[in-house]
Parts: C-alpha cells; structure tokens; sequence
C-alpha cells in the first residue's frame, strides 16, 4: 500500500497478488496483417501505417495563459500567509488538470490502437534526450514517454506485443523502394525521385517502422500493400473516443 498526496487530497494505492490466476504469457508474432506501426510527431500526435492520423491535444500550452495568470497572483501574495497557501493550492490544481486531461487521452488512444492490432510497433526514441532540445516544451506537452509506458502495459494484459524499432531514416527511406530521399524536417510530403510514390511523410515513416517490426525488407512488403492502395493514402484524421 502506498499513500501518496496530491494537490487536491491523498490518494491510498492498493496491490494485490493471486496466486490462483495464470500469468499472462504473449506469444503473439509480428505479421504484416497483424502489426500497425505509429510514428509519433509534433505536427500530430501519431500517424498510422494505415494513413490514420490522432491530433495533438496540447493541453499544457492551451492552458498557459491560465496558468500565467495563477502564478502572476500567486507571486503577489506574502510569504508564509493562509492566501498564498491558497494560492499555492490552485496553481497545483491546475498542473494537476492539465496532467488528468494528458493522461486520460493517453489511455484513451492506447486502447484505440490496441482494437486496431495485435503489435503495436513505433521508434525506439531517446526521449529524455530529445526533451533537452528547444522542442522540450512541445514533448513534455505530447508526452511520448508516459503514452508509450501505458501502451506497454496495456499491450500486455491484453496478451498483445509492442515492438520499438530503431529510428535511423524511418523518415527519410522510401517505404516503397527502400532508396533514401533525404529531406529537411519542414518538408511533410515524401515525394520519392527513384518510384515515384509520393505520401505524406509521417505516413511513409510509419509504413518503414513496420515494417522493421515484421522484420520485412522493402521489396517483400511492398508486394504485400500494393493490394491496399499504401502508396496513394494520404494520412486522414481519427478522434480517440
């Protein structure tokens, strides 16, 4: 049992063991019919290797301004005096908010993606690393690392698998001929010179990371999507429920 405070009370956390229940053993393997890749971004929170798009809800940056505000009224207050405690309590509260509201469209779209297949494959991304770039405040607001850790564990009660694939050129190879189109990060169309096929980017680099899941080359994969149209689709918008 653990106790833990937060700024709207204490909350008691209990965890229990049967020994009567079974453990969960996955042995599901990674199919091209089974696995759905994500490439996970800025622009929107994630894309599908079936053209499936999830908005970004940057529910940190929506709240700024609030958050602005609360603070401003909280550095007039005393030190030491009951209305800055006040004061205190409600900036908390509202980090507080704006964490709930992250965390529930986290497990909201964990469980999305989990009807859709039975692998989940996305990057192997340095997380810690990338949020000491000037991206910083964009990552912490998207929160990569804490949706990826809810989807593990959810994968797994469920007898489901996520695989994380190295990220080197998942955007930058050609999902259809596995020739590289070098291009910068403001360029979000992947027009490839070599094939021909033209995609959205984040499309492409989802279609690459499953690929690297399955453990497919190119070449092998491509015969597989050609009878789902993969080199025409353009990403379209999804709204976790």
């Amino acid at each position: 049992m653990t106790i833990s405070r937060k700024a709207d009370g204490y909350y008691i956390t209990l965890s229990l063991e049967d020994k009567s229940v079974p453990a969960l053993t996955t042995k599901v393997e990674p199919t091209l019919k089974n696995t759905l890749g994500i490439d996970m971004g800025l622009k929107e929170f994630l894309v599908t290797s079936e053209g499936e798009s999830v908005p970004i809800p940057q529910y940190y940056r929506k709240s700024q301004q609030r958050l602005k505000t609360l603070q401003k009224r909280l550095s007039r207050k005393k030190k030491g005096s009951k209305r800055r405690l006040k004061a205190v309590k409600t900036v908390a509260k509202q980090h507080k908010k704006i964490a709930d509201q992250r965390k529930d469209f986290h497990f909201k779209t964990a469980n999305e993606l989990l009807l859709k297949a039975e692998v989940i494959a996305h990057e192997n991304l340095n997380i810690k690393g990338l949020a000491k770039t000037r991206l910083s405040k964009s990552i912490n607001d998207a929160g990569w690392g804490n949706f990826l850790t809810i989807l593990t564990v959810k994968a797994e009660n469920a007898g489901q698998k996520t695989i994380a694939v190295n990220p080197k050129n998942t955007s930058q190879d050609c999902s259809n001929c596995g020739e590289k189109v070098k291009k910068e990060l403001n360029i979000r169309t992947h027009s490839c010179p070599h094939c021909g096929v033209v995609i959205d980017r984040d499309l492409n680099a989802a279609i690459n990371i499953k690929n690297r899941a399955v453990g497919h080359s190119v070449l092998k994969a491509r015969g597989a999507r050609r009878n789902t149209g993969a080199g025409k689709r353009e990403a379209h918008i999804v709204a976790p429920a």
